[in-house]
């Protein structure tokens, strides 16, 4: 209705919907009227020929999965897709078999998105260190108090699996990425879905050693005080950066996404601020930014650089079937770009840029490329190895397939994608920062500006 303003916590589930059914890219492709699920075998199979045809012919990583054979095993998973009984089952299929790919930008993203309709997540953010699972953040639950679930409390096990079971049975199996640690950082929002309002268990482990088990209610969304992770906010945040001072004249700047050009207008009248008597240093904050727009990218580099700095070089493959036939070598090309300074004011201080596993695309061109040009130093967590914008195709029922159509160098050197870029000062919370609430990274970056 015209005018009318949806509750807080159904616009919040709206845009979670939303923001999980997000793909890597910009666009979707129209739809069309053969996207509706009839559910036949021809459809079925047709869906199943468009993910292996676009994968075979676009994707860039083959000689990264040595043991993948694409044709066999796509052939082998055809009498799964026919045996689908239903429009979930059949997605399930396409999601399991392209998740073997490990690539951030491939991904089979079904018609109602990355979660499922009627499901929702427990108040938790949960943090993976070292291979252990942990409670980084919780809503203002009093369940969740009750049961002495807080941050920095161990997760052992979900719904009677042992927790990194669950998480690879139940969550991996159908999404990863090109680094573990990437998929560490952004799956494990998956961690404790289910359908909305039921229970979770869990068997937890308190500091002191105690352990007991706890059932929390998915209700992150759908419950009176919504709770979102961090990840999951920034995704959500409007058009702007966040900022604040530090103590000794440091400037903090969270820049959410990469999504809205509006970002980068407010970056440069942050700049034109600046008063250098005043700030000593700044910190850029990209530990929660996904990514977003190489064009909101570089007019923020730009106001950052004293001389043009190169971006990331992008390598992708030509297909050309004579010379497949003759049994040459693929024909590969490489493009890349510069960004010249800003014309006007730009912040030429000492700079920090605070890095982790969600650190991807273009948030990881951002840190390579201030990095590349001796503007900045990162401090964190090793970036999330993803880039290469995504070619979609439409599936039957209304799903899309994207897949990866570029690798990336960081300039003048190696291939980051599937490695991730490693900070220069590489730090992770532990278990008692967690329960402190303590920022350690962001501690750190301090420590070294103060210098």
């Amino acid at each position: 209705m015209k005018g009318a303003i949806m509750p807080t916590r159904t616009r919040l589930l709206c845009l979670f919907v939303i923001v999980l059914g997000a793909a890597p890219v910009r666009a979707q492709p129209a739809a069309a009227p053969a996207d509706t699920w009839t559910g036949t075998t021809e459809q079925k199979v047709w869906g199943l020929m468009t993910v292996w045809a676009e994968a075979k012919y676009t994707f860039p990583h083959f000689e990264r999965r040595p043991d993948l054979d694409w044709d066999r095993t796509v052939q082998s998973n055809i009498p799964r897709v026919i045996a689908a009984p239903d429009l979930d089952a059949y997605y399930d299929v396409l999601c399991e078999l392209v998740a073997l790919l490990k690539d951030g930008h491939t991904s089979v993203l079904p018609p109602w998105g990355h979660f499922r309709p009627g499901h929702d997540l427990a108040p938790i953010e949960v943090r993976i260190l070292d291979g252990r699972f942990f409670v980084d953040r919780v809503g203002a639950s009093p369940e969740l108090a009750a049961q002495g679930v807080r941050p920095g409390v161990e997760i052992l096990a979900v719904d009677g699996l042992p927790v990194a079971r669950h998480f690879a049975e139940k969550v991996l199996r159908f999404h990863a990425g090109n680094t573990r640690h990437g998929d560490e950082a952004l799956y494990v929002v998956y961690l404790l879905a289910g359908p909305a309002g039921g229970q979770t268990a869990l068997r937890i482990r308190q500091a002191d050693g105690t352990e007991r088990d706890a059932a929390v209610t998915r209700n992150a969304m759908s419950g009176d005080t919504p709770f979102m992770t961090r990840m999951l906010a920034n995704a959500f945040d409007g058009p702007t950066i966040r900022t604040r001072m530090l103590p000794g004249g440091v400037r903090y700047v969270e820049i959410p996404n990469f999504d809205h050009a509006q970002a980068a207008v407010d970056f440069a009248a942050l700049v034109d601020s600046l008063d250098p008597s005043v700030v000593k240093g700044m910190i850029l904050d990209v530990r929660h930014n996904m990514g977003g727009s190489s064009e909101v990218v570089a007019p923020m580099v730009a106001c950052l650089v004293d001389q043009a700095v190169a971006t990331p070089t992008m390598r992708f493959r030509h297909f050309i079937g004579a010379y497949e036939a003759w049994g040459k070598d693929p024909v590969w090309e490489t493009a890349g770009g510069r960004i010249a300074p800003r014309d006007g004011k730009r912040y030429l201080g000492p700079l920090v840029v605070l890095t982790g596993g969600l650190t991807g695309s273009s948030s990881e061109d951002f840190a390579i490329e201030l990095r590349s040009a001796g503007r900045a130093r990162l401090v964190g967590g090793r970036t999330a190895g993803s880039a290469g914008n995504g070619l979609q195709s439409r599936l039957p029922g209304g799903g899309t397939f994207s897949v990866s159509t570029f690798t990336a160098l960081v300039p003048g050197g190696d291939e980051y994608v599937g490695l991730g870029v490693a900070p220069d000062v590489e730090i992770q919370p532990t278990p008692a920062d967690l329960a402190a609430g303590r920022d350690a990274v962001l501690e750190r970056a301090l420590a070294l500006l103060s210098r």
